[in-house]
């Protein structure tokens, strides 16, 4: 009833205004060495130097991100800090919400659901902006290029999922989905041509044998980088179970994780079915993250995403499902914040991997659904919609 004011065009907008002015708060406080690892390396490029390694003159982190990005970044580099702060997060928000809004563009009372969908992923989306992370792009990204693939426009899908790509590896795994969908060859095509335009466009800056050492660095950056406090899975087998933090510990989990991801993508039968499909793209998007060894605080935006478009799927929320929705809310997207005194974060939220606990519960009940949908519940979803366009609703 106080949430009445509170209508969907509304929504979409304060959605957008608090995360473009959440990286302020770190801005004013001086705390934007995110912002800078992202923008900075551009200076790099320019004069032919490597932009991996440490640069303390510019940052204060090792830079894992691909040559792509870091071109990509051109423009933030030449801003003013404040400026490009502004501009950074106002882009990943309008990513975030577009992606949301068009990935469920087709769906019965699609409203209710994008408005329910904006609810579920701001807590979590805030924390990610007030970090001036890259997750909330990532993330919309993701969506927008699943929408175009629903719709068999296969050249949109692939420019989003390799942009994602190039900015962490993880994000292009979304075209995995094409198998779903018709125009596998135009997909693949297209693909492989937006992998190239994407992976040589640093060439403008720099010659071709030194963007090729480039690459071999990233990749080398990325297999070697581990996160000393692992908010995943391997994190709460980690503290509650004892596992050793090795090498061949983490890759067993990671592996055993990759074969119940794949495992239900056997059901061929249902691979046209429109709630199966939304399932499995849920199921990924907490999979991503739980299993993964890089998992940090502020990349469960991608996670929490899953847990929002799996309730979506849920004709009538039984009280297991409203207690996994609750946690995930509270002990995901609530514990890093002041609602909670600092002592119970730092001595048992943080230490004990509470945010990853909520994530983990609705993946395994996503395993029970998508084992359990029965075959002759066929369920199409159109790839347009009689609602109104998000510029129109804004207007």
């Amino acid at each position: 009833m106080s949430l009445r004011w509170l209508t969907l065009p509304r929504l979409v907008a304060l959605f957008i205004l608090i995360l473009t002015g959440a990286g302020f708060q770190k801005y004013l406080m001086g705390s934007i060495n995110n912002y800078l690892m992202f923008s900075k390396p551009f200076h790099n490029l320019l004069l032919n130097k490597s932009i991996y390694g440490l640069h303390p003159d510019l940052y204060n982190d090792n830079y894992k991100y691909s040559p792509t990005f870091a071109w990509l970044m051109g423009p933030f580099y030449y801003a003013p800090i404040g400026v490009g702060v502004f501009f950074w997060n106002l882009i990943n928000s309008v990513v975030l919400a577009f992606g949301i809004w068009y990935y469920l563009e087709g769906e019965d009372d699609a409203a209710r659901k994008r408005w329910i969908a904006l609810l579920i992923i701001f807590p979590e989306a805030l924390v990610t902006a007030q970090n001036m992370q890259s997750n909330n792009l990532i993330v919309g990204a993701m969506l927008l290029g699943l929408y175009h693939l629903r719709g068999e426009r296969v050249w949109q899908a692939a420019f989003f999922f390799v942009l994602c790509g190039f900015v962490k590896f993880y994000g292009m795994a979304a075209a995995l989905f094409f198998v779903f969908y018709p125009k596998k060859p135009q997909f693949l095509l297209a693909m492989t041509v937006w992998t190239i335009v994407f992976a040589l466009a640093p060439a403008t800056l720099i010659p071709l044998d030194n963007l090729l050492s480039e690459y071999q660095e990233w990749f080398r950056v990325v297999m070697v980088s581990t996160l000393g406090r692992l908010v995943s899975v391997m994190g709460l087998l980690e503290v509650w179970f004892g596992m050793a933090k090795t090498d061949a510990n983490l890759r067993v989990v990671e592996a055993i994780g990759m074969v119940l991801f794949l495992l239900p993508f056997l059901r061929f039968r249902l691979w046209k079915d429109g709630l199966f499909q939304r399932r499995m793209i849920a199921y990924f998007l907490v999979f991503i993250i739980i299993f993964n060894k890089m998992a940090e605080s502020p990349t469960y935006v991608l996670a929490v995403t899953g847990v929002a478009l799996w309730w979506l799927t849920l004709e009538s929320p039984t009280r297991l499902d409203w207690t996994l929705l609750l946690t995930v809310i509270v002990f995901t997207s609530l514990s890093p914040t002041d609602i909670f005194p600092r002592f119970i974060r730092n001595e048992f939220f943080v230490p004990y991997r509470i945010k990853a606990v909520g994530c983990v519960l609705v993946w395994v009940k996503l395993q029970w659904e998508l084992w359990t949908q029965p075959v002759d519940s066929q369920i199409k979803i159109t790839s347009s919609s009689t609602s109104a366009p998000i510029s129109r609703l804004m207007s």
